[in-house]
């Protein structure tokens, strides 16, 4: 069955020392699937996967893997830095079961579309599980390996195993707007970046999103309603949980991990609050301003 709905990416709680802390990890499983999202994703942006080790990738997807069950569809990231490494990847974690595998391009050298098609198409063609192209231009290491909607729409021409496309960042909505209209209706499209551009990313055809995890209820409700037709409904529930959106992820992508972490870890879901460096220094102040916006909703963090 096509992914369709809410996946949130899960993050990854480390110890006071930057050690993956494991027992915080199956906790923070549990917590979202309280939130009855559609699926859930790790080893994406939000997970800090880019820094973690290979083997660190590995073994928190196989955390998240056991922890999951088979409840609801997983999806995994990866991020090889050749084809031959990103096939070899793909067949690792193909023994995990994922829904769909979101890659990134290939980030160390300016590569050209004609080269990142090639790369995709023989990937998807050698992978034994869906995959999700990501395409992330707003972090700067893959702003080089942006291609266009119309090489994004040869890949799913060319490998019936290209199920998915994630778009984010800026322009996210209209690009996902274009590819809509030149891939087959059963190629799914979701949006990202904690859901800032949610509502744009829907009305052009999206099949969802996969945000950061902490507070996702209230996007599980807008898209039970846009899906069905409510738009109403779904416009409310979106309205209600902006200023938190705009609050986490509107500071940029480092600051959005230290108020998820200062939520979670508030609530006892994690045992601390650890950001693996380097990062951004966040004040106290604006922690306790996401918080104080965090505690005038009503969240499922609020009451653990």
């Amino acid at each position: 069955m096509a992914l369709r709905g809410i996946f949130p990416i899960l993050l990854i709680p480390f110890d006071a020392d930057g050690r993956i802390d494991e027992a915080s990890l199956r906790h923070v499983v549990q917590f979202e699937l309280q939130g009855k999202p559609d699926g859930l994703g790790v080893c994406g942006f939000a997970s800090e996967a880019y820094k973690l080790s290979e083997a660190e990738r590995l073994r928190c997807a196989e955390i998240v893997a056991d922890e999951v069950g088979e409840r609801v569809p997983l999806i995994i990231g990866m991020s090889a830095g050749g084809t031959e490494l990103a096939i070899e990847q793909a067949h690792q974690y193909a023994r995990l079961k994922p829904a769909a595998l979101m890659v990134l391009p290939p980030s160390t050298m300016v590569y050209g579309d004609e080269a990142l098609v090639e790369h995709y198409v023989a990937l998807g063609n050698a992978a034994n599980c869906p995959i999700m192209v990501q395409q992330s231009p707003h972090i700067p290491g893959f702003n080089a390996g942006t291609l266009s909607v119309e090489s994004l729409a040869e890949i799913a021409r060319r490998s019936s195993n290209i199920c998915y496309f994630k778009i984010e960042g800026a322009g996210s909505a209209e690009r996902i707007g274009a590819l809509k209209q030149k891939v087959s209706p059963q190629i799914g499209l979701f949006g990202g970046v904690g859901g800032i551009a949610v509502r744009d990313e829907w009305k052009a055809g999206a099949a969802g999103l996969l945000p950061g995890c902490g507070f996702n209820e209230y996007f599980v409700q807008a898209w039970r309603a846009w899906d069905k037709g409510d738009y109403h409904t779904a416009e409310t529930a979106l309205k209600t949980v902006q200023p938190l959106v705009d609050a986490v992820s509107g500071k940029g992508h480092e600051f959005s991990l230290h108020a998820r972490k200062y939520l979670l870890h508030r609530a006892g879901i994690i045992a601390h609050p650890y950001v693996r460096r380097p990062t951004v220094h966040v004040e106290p102040t604006e922690l306790e301003n996401v918080l104080h916006i965090a505690d005038s909703l009503n969240l499922q963090i609020n009451r653990v």
